[in-house]
């Protein structure tokens, strides 16, 4: 399957993130600190072999196109960074059956605040080999290369001299710098002044506006687990507004859980996540829309959560929803779903911010709207998260709470 990333960039890279097993590889020339932390996590968490191609241009360090605090962060977590000048490749390889190529860059702003234009391969193994192979062929000879491999000694003299030109453009020097570290596919070639003093030009032509940028003075709230809105019910088929959630409640090895599907793997989910219930239905104003009613905690996925054949003689639709992760725990408002949370409120307080994937972009309801565009689950932001809480303990009051709780 080859899909088109537009919008969706950060959200699929986090759910291929999650669902990787052994091994990843990135070529971009430009990284940011958050996106460098995120991969770090991974790597960390999951005992992933991770190596990664840049650059390493002071220019691009003081565009802030590029961080010499990410590379050493992913240094540190046993993570091989390569420097290789001249790079422009955007490529990202997850264990031999996912692949992205593309215009992003590894930023923040690359895959989420620009506009941006990607393929995604997955299963294509014939395209995917040649990849690896491209991949491959590239570190074997940036590494037979001096300063092909980044080591600490190479990233302290990069700090040294990033601190002179810091120093000399404050006190309005303008001059710019073509200090570059990294092999050198063509000497000939990279060693001419005058191809380092084209290729920096591009570095601040190509360069990626930061998130930090577009966020200003907001601050996202941050939790160490994901919170997720997950969607109950269809556009065609919407939930009755007067009846209760319906929990479906299965037999998993002889014990009753509770659970919630997808029509696809979601390896994004971990154990402890947050989850918001939200109905497709209609709220007390007679408007079509997702009504919060409830939250829970999430069991991971695994690959083994398919779901069984006698399931789906109950509940045929699973059908079409093959896939499920266990509910810890659940509270849902003890009322019809149309007296719970409208997601039109949500978004009236927060905008954009609702949702990690546009948090501080200030994108229109309809932009972000087509970018979740039938997807079964978002990640919300904290302090969505923060918000919904409040507003589900002011309707608790009201109408209280029925705890649902898997064997």
């Amino acid at each position: 399957m080859i899909e088109i990333l537009t919008d969706d960039h950060y959200d699929k890279i986090m759910d291929v993130f999650e669902s990787t097993k052994k091994r990843i590889k990135i070529a971009s020339p430009f990284l940011s600190i958050n996106m460098a932390k995120k991969l770090c996590d991974i790597v960390n968490n999951h005992n992933i072999v991770c190596t990664f191609i840049t650059r390493l241009y002071l220019e691009d360090m003081y565009a802030k196109a590029n961080s010499i605090d990410a590379i050493e962060m992913m240094m540190n977590a046993g993570i091989k960074v390569y420097a290789l000048k001249g790079l422009h490749t955007k490529l990202y390889l997850f264990d031999d059956n996912v692949g992205i190529v593309g215009s992003a860059n590894f930023t923040s702003g690359g895959f989420i605040s620009n506009f941006e234009l990607s393929l995604m391969a997955v299963d294509e193994m014939a395209l995917l080999s040649n990849l690896h192979d491209y991949y491959d062929n590239m570190v074997s000879k940036i590494s037979n290369s001096d300063e092909g491999l980044i080591t600490t000694e190479i990233l302290g003299v990069a700090r040294e001299k990033y601190k002179s030109l810091l120093d000399s453009k404050k006190s309005g020097n303008s001059t710019t710098s073509i200090f570059m570290c990294g092999a050198e596919l063509d000497k000939k070639k990279y060693d001419s002044v005058e191809w380092k003093i084209s290729e920096i030009k591009s570095c601040v032509d190509e360069k990626d506006i930061m998130q930090e940028v577009f966020r200003e003075n907001i601050e996202e709230v941050k939790y160490n687990y994901t919170i997720w809105l997950k969607f109950a019910g269809e556009g065609s088929d919407r939930l009755n507004p007067y009846e209760k959630f319906p929990m479906i409640k299965v037999l998993l090895d002889g014990k009753k859980v509770y659970v919630e599907n997808y029509p696809y793997k979601v390896g994004a989910i971990k154990e402890g996540d947050a989850v918001y219930l939200a109905a497709i239905t209609t709220d007390t104003k007679g408007k079509n829309q997702p009504v919060i009613v409830g939250s829970g905690i999430m069991c991971g996925f695994t690959e083994n959560n398919r779901v069984q054949p006698m399931w789906i003689q109950e509940y045929d639709w699973m059908e079409r929803y093959p896939y499920y992760c266990v509910l810890q725990e659940a509270k849902i408002l003890n009322t019809g779903v149309t007296n719970g949370i409208p997601l039109s409120i949500v978004w009236d307080e927060l905008g954009s911010n609702t949702y990690v994937a546009s948090f501080g972009r200030n994108e229109t309801l309809v932009e972000v709207a087509r970018k979740h565009y039938q997807k079964a689950h978002m990640r919300l932001s904290g302090n969505a998260k923060n918000f919904i809480d409040m507003k589900l303990k002011e309707l608790g009051k009201k109408y209280g709470f029925i705890e649902y709780i898997s064997e």
